[in-house]
């Protein structure tokens, strides 16, 4: 028995969207891209999903969508990926926040996203 993570990407950086697909293997993930925010709650209110991935330059400049965020996406749990090069995890109301550099190699973004599932999720087999 096989589990499969399922992935929403937020960016309208095709690139970035690349190398993600790129780094975590398409084959271990099912992941969406989406440049708007309004698809990608519309995706998560339709479906379920494991992870949001939000890419930005500045952390700052999506203050207020990861707010929103918090608020509406149900407790899933958010990875945003920037150019500042310190990792952190924060608390939101509902969600946990993640922060990595998005130039990040795939052993660590595949590090992060273990870390991410082991803290939010409880798997049984």
């Amino acid at each position: 028995m096989s589990l499969v993570c399922k992935i929403v990407v937020y960016t309208s950086d095709e690139n970035f969207a690349k190398r993600v697909k790129e780094n975590l293997g398409e084959e271990k993930f099912i992941i969406k891209v989406f440049d708007l925010f309004s698809d990608v709650v519309k995706s998560l209110q339709e479906e379920l999903h494991d992870i949001l991935i939000v890419e930005t330059n500045f952390p700052n400049e999506v203050e207020g969508l990861l707010k929103v965020a918090d608020n509406i996406l149900y407790g899933i749990p958010i990875i945003v990926a920037c150019d500042d090069k310190t990792f952190k995890v924060e608390e939101g109301n509902n969600s946990r926040f993640y922060f990595i550099n998005k130039f990040s190699n795939a052993e660590e973004w595949l590090s992060l996203l273990k870390l991410v599932i082991s803290e939010n999720y409880l798997i049984t087999l």
